[in-house]
């Protein structure tokens, strides 16, 4: 069965200026390699702009509130309204992907990545600093890995994404009844659950950023690669978030 890496075979290996494919002319094999390069390093690189916008509005708020700040205390106790407005956001993301232009959708996801700042202020306060850099620099030391594994890796790692949304929905699910149930077991299980899912989904979002450039490239349409990048940017900073997250709420566990 035909998959995106098959579509390497399109390109010219000896680096010519063109190669004639079905009719189409195509880019070079190394300018399609410094593409690929190119645009998950971009996708790495707004993730990174993200969650450094994310951290450091959390840390403002949490800082303003052990100053006294009214406003921090206002964003804490508001913060439900905030948790609103990401949604929004990811929603006008979602549905705007196809219409918009690139620079639209960074610029929504920066909204998005500022909002979030504003809810995890919390964070701060109900975890001890030691904890939450345990999470991260664990969070970070996976995301790594698997990142190298997605984007070096030959196979479609995209066939694993129905198997990762029945986890996410089962996930929800069970949190919602356990909202009513209180269950520390069921919790620490959606928490271990949180981490198998997101951590594979690392590894198969840098996979389906390079297979869809690869898919896109033979257009050398710059605004749909440019999306291409911001999109997988938004996939990749909602993985390391939950991810983050769920190595939060089980060092959390273990230290209750």
């Amino acid at each position: 069965m035909r998959n995106d890496y098959d579509e390497l075979e399109t390109y010219n290996h000896d680096n010519n200026d063109y190669n004639e494919y079905n009719g189409q002319t195509t880019m070079t094999y190394d300018d399609l390699n410094r593409l690929i390069s190119s645009k998950v390093r971009g996708s790495m690189i707004w993730m990174v702009i993200g969650l450094l916008i994310t951290g450091g509005i959390g840390f403002m708020v949490y800082n303003g509130v052990n100053n006294g700040n009214s406003i921090a205390y206002m964003i804490i106790e508001k913060y439900w309204i905030f948790l609103i407005l990401e949604v929004v956001a990811v929603l006008a993301f979602s549905a705007l992907v196809y219409t918009a232009n690139s620079s639209v959708l960074k610029l929504i996801f920066l909204i998005y990545s500022a909002l979030s700042g504003l809810t995890f202020s919390v964070i701060g306060l109900r975890y001890a600093p030691d904890m939450i850099g345990s999470a991260f620099l664990g969070t970070l030391s996976i995301f790594v890995v698997l990142a190298v594994y997605g984007y070096f890796t030959r196979e479609n790692l995209t066939r694993f994404v129905p198997l990762l949304t029945a986890g996410i929905i089962a996930m929800i699910l069970v949190s919602v009844v356990n909202m009513f149930l209180g269950n520390s077991a069921i919790d620490l299980f959606v928490s271990v659950l949180g981490v198998v899912v997101f951590t594979i989904y690392i590894a198969v979002d840098v996979n389906r950023i390079r297979n869809n450039i690869i898919a896109c490239a033979v257009h050398e349409d710059s605004d749909i690669l440019n999306k291409i990048e911001i999109v997988g940017a938004l996939e990749l900073y909602l993985d390391f978030v939950n991810l983050f997250l769920s190595i939060l709420r089980i060092l959390g566990r273990g230290r209750d």
